[in-house]
């Protein structure tokens, strides 16, 4: 084949890839309905896998340990999510009498600031301290997680079958990548640092979630169960996660309590972020995920805004499957080495 057709052929296979590729987002981002619980269900599925495999080594059979693992969460789940909704609907429930109180703090903050004689523009601040949109928000986001409960059953059910699957997974692309070592070693590559980052983020979140909740119950803030809660899923999502979560319990603190108590809980989280972000998750993650931080904040951002609060939970093991894929052909190699943390030694 001439240079001039090769040359023409492989700019072909390229706008190939990304018309596929986009056509197959189309459909996803169409779908978003039944993408998103399958997504949930392989992040639950990867989750579970030790806790099978340890009762299996206990000498379970692999039905009996799969039914005791799905009853399990499933009874966890109906115990925690009646506490959890309940909190929802309450803080729902008394969210108008939550904003007459952050009016006058913020009435008063006016007020302090009259007396100090610094200068404001009436209005102007007050669109930016609007308590209004603020604990509206939250409220809309909580009965939507509240909501999320309604898919449990299916999630569980899905999660469950790929479990099951998982035994002949591994032999399937055996076979199918017989032909392929270097490629079936990519897959089981990528698969291992989805793995490691699920169960390290999952262990990460739940010593945050903890932590959070200590720190709220012993400051005597309201719904602390719901805001460490609130605090463990939003730890999966990279760079501004942790920071959300605090919002929410610091707000309701200077509400019904004091300026001190909202100070004390904005420190008290700011130190449980610091030493879990910058001590535990780096020592536990060890070797980095292959992808830069430009990377993982604009792929928060595409993912949540292509599938919401879930696509921001899952945008980096998302995101490392699509560099997986850019990395598999030689057309496409250069935009996955862009979305990498690496920098290719020039040959010598």
């Amino acid at each position: 084949m001439p240079p001039e057709t090769k040359k023409i052929w492989a700019i072909n296979q390229l706008l190939f890839f990304f018309m596929s590729f986009g056509i197959l987002m189309v459909i996803a981002k169409w779908a978003s309905a039944l993408v998103v619980p399958l997504l949930i269900s392989i992040m639950i599925a990867l989750l579970l896998q030790p806790l099978m495999r340890r009762l299996e080594t206990w000498g379970l059979p692999r039905p009996l340990s799969l039914t005791f693992v799905i009853l399990s969460i499933l009874l966890l789940l109906i115990l925690f999510g009646i506490f959890v909704i309940s909190e929802i609907n309450d803080f729902a429930a008394h969210s108008a009498e939550f904003k007459a109180r952050l009016r006058q703090v913020i009435d008063q903050f006016f007020t302090v600031l009259h007396h100090l004689g610094i200068p404001h523009r009436e209005g102007e601040l007050e669109r930016i301290f609007r308590p209004e949109g603020l604990l509206n928000f939250f409220k809309e986001t909580l009965l939507r997680l509240g909501n999320q409960f309604s898919n449990i059953l299916l999630i569980l059910f899905s999660s469950a079958f790929l479990i099951m699957e998982s035994v002949h997974l591994r032999s399937k692309l055996h076979r199918i990548l017989s032909h392929r070592p270097e490629r079936l070693k990519a897959v089981e590559e990528v698969s291992g640092k989805i793995y490691t980052y699920f169960t390290i983020m999952a262990k990460v979140s739940l010593i945050t979630g903890l932590a959070a909740l200590i720190l709220l119950w012993t400051l005597d803030v309201n719904y602390a169960l719901l805001w460490a809660t609130l605090t463990f899923f939003l730890n999966f999502i990279p760079v501004i996660g942790s920071i959300i979560a605090a919002v929410p319990p610091i707000v309701l603190a200077l509400v019904e309590h004091s300026w001190s108590t909202a100070l004390w809980v904005a420190l008290g989280y700011l130190l449980i972020n610091n030493i879990v972000g910058n001590i535990l998750q780096p020592a536990m993650m060890g070797r980095g995920l292959g992808l830069s931080a430009f990377t993982v904040f604009w792929s928060m951002i595409f993912w949540g805004w292509f599938f919401g609060p879930t696509g921001m939970i899952l945008s980096v093991p998302l995101t490392m499957g699509v560099q997986f894929l850019l990395l598999q052909y030689e057309e496409t190699r250069w935009l996955g080495f862009l979305l990498g943390d690496a920098v290719e030694k020039e040959p010598t």
